[in-house]
């Protein structure tokens, strides 16, 4: 979440991710470094050497361009770039975003009786999704894309978030976005269309829609974040106006044997 990099900086300690550990079969931690944490990079490739972690995967401001070199030289880990992530922000303005709307598809906001249509199209949205975690061949594919059909299972049942669907105009659900909420506005966690509908500004449409929903709903911000080298979805962002936030470096570090 983009709250995890812009919330005042504290101790710097991995913790434990219980999903991704049971989910893999290995012990999994994370440890987010925030933009304005005080740490050294040295501090940081000292915490990341001490991990008892079968991977630790560590993600930190992109402007911190020499704590590579740092984790490169790590005694009792080994640590690569497994991807970059870029984060790109849009404020809201009901009247702005209500006037772009698309009425040849159809937007709606999930139910719980939607779970079966989300899991379906998150299996064939993200098959062969790009990211961090395939970058690392002790993880192996079907439990990477395992991952975000549970993730966008479990948000769909979470009433804090919101689950918004793109559909035909003969009501054939094709897509969707999912959304958390935090003092800083909203972020959309999980979103994609279909294979089958792409470009046919599908995607955007969703994007217009759920900007125009949101405003409504007095929400002021809009976050979005990808891998870099999801030029598709990127292009799609700038054009309905977010601009960038920051870029963060994803590292794994995992024990020498």
């Amino acid at each position: 979440m983009i709250s995890d990099f812009l919330q005042n900086p504290g101790v710097l300690l991995p913790i434990h991710s219980r999903v991704e550990s049971e989910r893999f079969g290995i012990d999994v931690a994370r440890l987010n470094i925030p933009i304005d944490s005080p740490a050294s990079d040295i501090q940081i490739a000292q915490i990341c050497n001490e991990s008892s972690a079968d991977i630790l995967i560590l993600r930190y401001p992109s402007t911190r361009n020499r704590l590579a070199q740092s984790l490169a030289d790590l005694s009792k880990a080994q640590a690569f770039q497994a991807d970059t992530l870029v984060y790109f922000s849009k404020d809201l303005d009901p009247i702005t975003e209500s006037s772009k709307t698309n009425y040849s598809w159809k937007f709606s906001i999930a139910s719980p009786n939607d779970n079966s249509i989300i899991k379906a199209l998150s299996q064939i949205i993200f098959q062969d999704y790009p990211n961090h975690y395939r970058s690392n061949h002790r993880l192996g594919s079907q439990s990477i894309v395992d991952g975000y059909v549970e993730w966008a299972s479990f948000g769909l049942a979470d009433s804090a978030k919101l689950t918004a669907i793109i559909e035909t105009p003969d009501s054939k659900k094709i897509g969707f976005a999912l959304v958390s909420f935090d003092e800083n506005g909203a972020e959309i966690e999980l979103n994609g269309v279909h294979p089958d509908f792409h470009n046919q500004g599908v995607y955007s449409v969703l994007l217009q829609m759920l900007m125009g929903y949101l405003a409504n709903q007095k929400i002021e911000k809009l976050s979005i974040s990808t891998q870099i080298q999801n030029t598709r979805a990127i292009r799609a962002w700038v054009k309905a106006g977010f601009n960038l936030e920051f870029s963060l470096n994803t590292f794994h570090i995992m024990p020498r044997y």
